[in-house]
């Protein structure tokens, strides 16, 4: 997507790894893009101006333009903490808790996260709020939302509202279990089969409440047969993304939109496609880009912003 007007506004995705920012025009056209690692980990409170100011800098953006924020930068340890709305709410309602940094000469807002405020089932994201935003924009408004990741989420759209949502520490356990457990003997890096992932998909995506012994056996399993146990790392991933999306669709038979890129994207779609579950794939970085810019033209509506999104369904 690019424009041809001069930049009205800066998106800006800034989240615990790094900072992805757009600059684009009234119509929501990219004319420049920057990207730093120096995401809110690696920054105390008093790094993020200089840090935006150096990377606009980069980017040759105007003074007078404002920037628009979601992510962990808003977070308790981020620049300034932008409070979490409560769900269900519509997701377009980001836009109206965007709080405001001040002492600074640009107009800079961050967006807030959303909450789950249920003693049984408390949760919480920040970020994703603005990608299912986008989502909404393009015509997705009934889905079930899977955001895979280190901590993947699993969201519900109805009418264009968040009415729950559960997170799954996968990403992270595969990490810990492959890397400092007891199966870090049988989780090799490199070792793949696509056979042997698919066949432990179905067998947890079945049967997830067995997924504690189903992971130790991983370790037996070569200690038994050696060289002819399934591959370890295609095991593991296998069992736990089954899991993962028994418990996420359990019971909802909304349509399945995947949120995802690279390689992840296409794990989690062998997953569901061994599984014979229907789903659609949508751009995360073409969604969150939306979300904000939607954001953008409701927290500034006299700076003539143009949110054309949902006559393009995919957002392009």
């Amino acid at each position: 997507m690019t424009g041809d007007g001069e930049t009205g506004i800066v998106l800006a995705d800034w989240g615990t790894s790094n900072l992805r920012l757009w600059a684009v025009d009234t119509g929501g056209g990219v004319r420049a893009y920057h990207r730093s690692d120096m995401g809110m980990g690696r920054l105390e409170r008093d790094g993020f101006e200089p840090e935006l100011d150096r990377c606009l800098a980069v980017m040759a953006v105007p003074a007078d333009v404002p920037v628009l924020i979601c992510g962990m930068a808003g977070a308790a340890q981020g620049w300034r903490e932008a409070p979490y709305l409560a769900t269900p709410c519509a997701v377009a309602e980001i836009a109206d808790g965007a709080v405001r940094i001040d002492g600074t000469g640009r107009d800079i807002r961050i967006l807030p996260g959303i909450a789950q405020r249920n003693s049984t089932t408390p949760d919480v994201m920040r970020g994703e709020e603005t990608i299912l935003h986008g989502l909404v924009r393009q015509g997705r408004s009934d889905a079930m939302v899977c955001l895979p990741g280190t901590h993947a989420k699993w969201a519900r759209l109805a009418g264009g509202h968040l009415t729950g949502f559960r997170t799954m520490m996968t990403g992270e356990m595969f990490a810990l279990l492959g890397e400092t457990s007891i199966l870090r003997h049988t989780v090799v890096a490199g070792d793949w089969s696509d056979g042997d992932f698919a066949a432990a998909v179905a067998e947890s995506h079945g049967a997830a409440g067995e997924l504690p012994a189903m992971l130790f056996g991983l370790r037996a399993g070569p200690l038994l047969f050696g060289d002819d146990a399934p591959c370890g790392a295609a095991r593991l991933s296998g069992l736990l993304i089954g899991a993962e999306i028994a418990i996420g669709m359990a019971g909802d038979d909304a349509p399945l939109c995947l949120v995802a890129n690279g390689g992840m994207a296409d794990r989690y779609a062998a997953a569901l496609t061994s599984l014979g579950i229907g789903f659609e794939i949508a751009d995360s970085e073409a969604a969150v880009r939306a979300g904000l810019f939607a954001a953008a033209a409701r927290i500034w509506p006299d700076r003539g912003f143009q949110d054309t999104t949902l006559t393009d369904p995919k957002g392009e």
